[in-house]
């Protein structure tokens, strides 16, 4: 995937790991790049979609936290990266049509149009990175669909994606409800505890959408946490048949210049 070891996509910069995305460097999923840094996922919309987009976002902030929002046509997320190019710096991308996926480029530039308006949305690698750093005992065991209803806006409207994380003791479970509650750009708190067939998870073996990383399924002992995840929107994309969105794939996220702890709740 690429000549970059963990180790060293940890300490860079987002600057420094946006550039080498956009040499086409490192085309997958980065959870252990920028340690302390802040990641958000991508949903960019025509312009004439983009007010039905912010009110389903107001309406549905913990899958979908706005953390900046651009002007139609511009690339860059002037507040919270302004150096960076949504076209080209996440890692992987999806571009959905009437409600199915065309392509899965590394770089959107030929789908680029003059009319989308680009959300940068909250990412919970904030608060695994949150919980690393706190030395919270976790494991982390994938994204799943459920059966969540979402609060429709104009023509968008779907279910919720989550991640799942297990801890091993209730001490830990308890540090990772109070350590994440802080962090509402990073989607906050979980939206379930423990049972997944609650929501819709029948299934903890088959994540919905696989990743590198995802973990055997909890153990008896463990405690599972269920976080909104930034998969949501293209959920929403597919359901709804949006025209057009260009989405990040699973695990494939942008680093932004904010720490985590810059956009916490004091």
């Amino acid at each position: 995937m690429s000549k970059y070891s963990t180790e060293e996509i940890a300490v860079m910069s987002p600057e420094d790991f946006r550039n080498i995305v956009r040499k086409g460097e490192w085309t997958g999923p980065n959870r252990d790049a920028c340690r302390g840094y802040a990641f958000a996922g991508l949903a960019a919309v025509p312009k004439e979609h983009a007010y039905d987009f912010v009110l389903f976002c107001l309406r549905n902030p913990r899958p979908c936290p706005i953390l900046d929002v651009t002007e139609p046509g511009d690339p860059h997320p002037r507040f919270v990266a302004p150096h960076a190019d949504v076209r080209t710096d996440f890692p992987w991308y999806r571009v959905i049509k009437d409600g199915e996926v065309i392509d899965e480029p590394t770089d959107v530039t030929p789908y680029w149009r003059d009319d989308l308006v680009a959300f940068l949305l909250g990412c919970s690698l904030g608060i695994q990175g949150a919980l690393v750093k706190a030395n919270v005992k976790f494991r982390f065991n994938g994204i799943f669909n459920t059966n969540i209803e979402l609060t429709p806006a104009g023509q968008f409207h779907g279910r919720m994606a989550v991640s799942c994380r297990t801890f091993p003791t209730s001490e830990d479970a308890v540090r990772a409800i109070q350590i994440s509650s802080r962090l509402l750009a990073s989607h906050g708190p979980p939206v379930h505890i423990g049972n997944p067939t609650v929501i819709g998870i029948e299934n903890m073996t088959k994540p919905d959408f696989p990743l590198p990383v995802s973990a055997p399924p909890p153990e008896p002992h463990e405690i599972p946490l269920f976080w909104a995840c930034a998969v949501t929107p293209q959920n929403v994309a597919l359901e709804s048949k949006t025209p057009y969105m260009i989405v990040q794939r699973q695990g494939c996220l942008l680093p932004i210049d904010k720490l985590v702890d810059e956009i916490a709740i004091i």
